[in-house]
């Protein structure tokens, strides 16, 4: 419900005006709450059935289940809702915990280390500005290195290539790999949660679609953007802090 709205410009037509502000925005977060408390109640319940059907099957038919199988299966299956779970709890988090206070932090320096420390499955090649300094969290930034790199990892063909670079008002970090790409019409789809694309679910049928949602989420709590742009070949995911 909203509050009727008189005409002109005194007091009580722009408090009218700022409640019913307020009430727009407050629909739209609990309508947000509820679309994604559909959407995780779906994806829990799919592996949960799943392993509910399998231990009801070993009890109904002893003799013909090898038990030993199933146990296999069960603990497959509850790898993934652990892996669910966590991922949930790392996006609930960043959306509901109090800011921190930002540091400032080499996004350089940041970036360079964090591919040196790690083992790629596909060469990855750097280009980048010295001396870009941001503020934010470094653990909350290093998660979204890293969840990129495995998602340009999953789908390039031969490389990956990263650069960081400075504009007038922000730190660029650009992660692009030669995969086939992500069609127009999926480009903002891929960040919202459980979003998997059919190509993503055969490289990795084993992931949780949670990834790009979180760092959507850590980028703009960092008061930042990260969006998929045109890219010659390949997919070119692109932060700016």
């Amino acid at each position: 419900m909203r509050v009727p709205e008189p005409p002109g410009c005194d007091e009580i037509a722009q408090l009218a005006r700022t409640a019913n502000h307020t009430l727009a925005r407050l629909e739209a977060a609990v309508e947000q709450q509820r679309q994604f408390a559909s959407v995780v109640s779906h994806e829990l319940r799919s592996p949960v059935a799943g392993l509910h059907t399998q231990l009801e099957e070993a009890l109904l038919y002893p003799t013909d289940v090898d038990p030993t199988t199933t146990i296999r299966t069960a603990l497959t299956t509850t790898e993934r809702l652990q892996a669910i779970i966590d991922d949930l709890l790392v996006l609930a988090r960043i959306r509901s915990a109090p800011p921190t206070t930002p540091q400032p932090l080499d996004l350089t320096q940041l970036v360079t280390e964090e591919i040196a420390t790690r083992h790629h499955t596909t060469p990855v090649h750097t280009r980048t500005t010295p001396h870009i300094t941001v503020l934010g969290n470094k653990i909350q930034l290093i998660g979204v290195l890293n969840n990129l790199l495995v998602n340009a990892q999953r789908h390039a063909h031969t490389h990956i290539d990263v650069t960081t670079t400075r504009t007038d008002h922000h730190a660029v970090l650009t992660i692009t790999d030669d995969g086939d790409g992500i069609a127009p019409h999926d480009r903002e789809r891929v960040f919202q949660p459980f979003i998997r694309l059919d190509d993503g679910r055969r490289r990795d049928p084993g992931g949780t679609g949670l990834g790009l949602a979180i760092c959507r989420a850590v980028i703009t709590a960092h008061h930042g953007t990260v969006d998929i742009e045109d890219s010659p070949q390949g997919a070119r995911f692109v932060v700016r802090l």
